[in-house]
């Protein structure tokens, strides 16, 4: 199935980055000056900026600091922080950073009224950007909608061989999970099937393959439940089903449910070949924490490694396929000089687009514990899409018995 990686959440709508991380020296560095730290948040590497903030202690400024705590979902902490950079000058470059991720943390909760009103109050202050024009019709929608709300969470189990067993307002669906989709989404025949009203939405997207999307529609399940969640308002991007990712799938299996359902459910393990699904509290991983997810923004962000070279990449289990982005062959030049040229297709909502790529031959990633292979990793060494390493798909998760992301413990594991 093709990512819808991308074309959701305030900094993929509005292309702000919050980009952070830097040098691999970095690591071993005290006390970090404020314009080294501004270099870290310009790079594409989060995990650095974490190390750096927390070995720098008070000394460190509250915009860093705020930055980092909402990467691994410290709203209280975060927001404090954050709230005070607004105060001394919300005018800023630092303010909309700080905008920026406060909004976010809202956003990728369900908690699409606050989100809103961070965006209003930013867009108060930059009134002349255009990415804040483009993402508010997107906005004042979610919020019509009002807060997704959880009713219930116990601990549960379920057979996902075929998706996860989704009730929506009383009717029966079987969707998939993408960790990679800012929100969830379904195709316009389950949503008629379901019989939900769809608000058309005026803003302009950029999705996977590069195509910009013009608008689309919103529905919003007054009720949803999986096993032992149970939710109310929950937001769906309502996609045609002429495209992919939908166009071969039948009806009631035509979604993916997004982000913010994850993360309600507080941790997940699922086996790629058993076809079981877990969740809840319960769920949370034990043992020494591998300290390897981050959030930036409405992306959750994995550190993984290749040849001991420390990487980032969105997780997306929307993807079929892992790609490897310009990051990743500046890491590894050796690597992609062994490669072959060619030119290879990706495909998105919007369709697909070619691009040049470096076919390498079979390679180790470690990556939540464990070494997995890709036998025919593809790079893409000048595309534009992918702020990070690389976006890993389920080529990558499937070779683990059991994958488990624990979004309290911000740690992603196979086994």
């Amino acid at each position: 199935m093709a990512s819808l990686a991308g074309i959701t959440g305030w900094g993929a709508m509005m292309r702000i980055r919050v980009l952070i991380l830097i040098l691999a020296c970095a690591t071993g560095m005290a006390g970090q000056t404020p314009d080294e730290l501004r270099t870290m948040r310009e790079a594409n590497r989060d995990f650095v900026l974490r190390d750096a903030v927390e070995r720098g202690g008070s000394d460190i400024p509250p915009l860093y600091r705020g930055l980092v705590e909402a990467s691994e979902n410290r709203v209280g902490a975060a927001e404090r922080d954050l709230q005070q950079v607004l105060k001394s000058d919300p005018h800023s470059k630092d303010a909309y950073a700080a905008y920026e991720a406060l909004g976010n943390m809202a956003f990728r909760s369900g908690l699409n009224r606050e989100a809103l009103r961070w965006l209003e109050d930013a867009h108060a202050n930059f009134p002349d950007s255009d990415d804040m024009n483009n993402a508010l019709p997107m906005f004042r929608a979610l919020a019509g909608g009002g807060d997704m709300k959880v009713v219930r969470l116990r601990d549960s189990s379920v057979d996902s061989k075929n998706g996860l067993p989704v009730v929506i307002n009383g009717k029966k669906v079987t969707y998939g999970f993408d960790t990679g989709g800012a929100q969830s989404v379904m195709g316009e025949a389950d949503a008629k099937m379901l019989g939900l009203q769809l608000t058309h939405v005026e803003t302009r997207m950029r999705e996977s393959s590069g195509t910009t999307i013009p608008g689309f529609d919103l529905a919003i399940a007054k009720d949803l439940v999986i096993s032992g969640l149970h939710l109310r308002n929950v937001p769906f991007l309502v996609l045609k089903d002429t495209g992919e990712p939908f166009v071969h799938v039948p009806v009631g299996q035509r979604g993916l449910i997004g982000l913010p359902v994850l993360i309600a459910m507080r941790a997940i393990r699922w086996e790629p070949t058993g076809g079981r699904c877990e969740f809840g509290p319960g769920v949370r991983v034990k043992g020494t924490p591998l300290q390897n997810l981050l959030f930036d923004g409405a992306t959750p962000i994995v550190q993984a490694s290749v040849e001991d070279r420390p990487l980032t990449f969105s997780l997306d289990t929307g993807a079929t396929d892992t790609d490897l982005n310009e990051g990743f062959a500046k890491a590894l030049p050796d690597l992609i000089k062994s490669g072959k040229k060619e030119t290879r297709d990706i495909t998105g909502y919007g369709g697909s687009n070619q691009y040049d790529s470096v076919l390498l031959g079979p390679t180790v990633f470690r990556v939540g514990g464990l070494n997995v292979t890709l036998k025919v990793p593809h790079v893409f060494p000048s595309h534009s899409l992918g702020k990070f390493d690389g976006n890993m798909g389920n080529d990558i998760l499937d070779q683990a018995k059991s994958v488990t992301v624990d979004f309290e413990a911000m740690e992603m594991r196979l086994n």
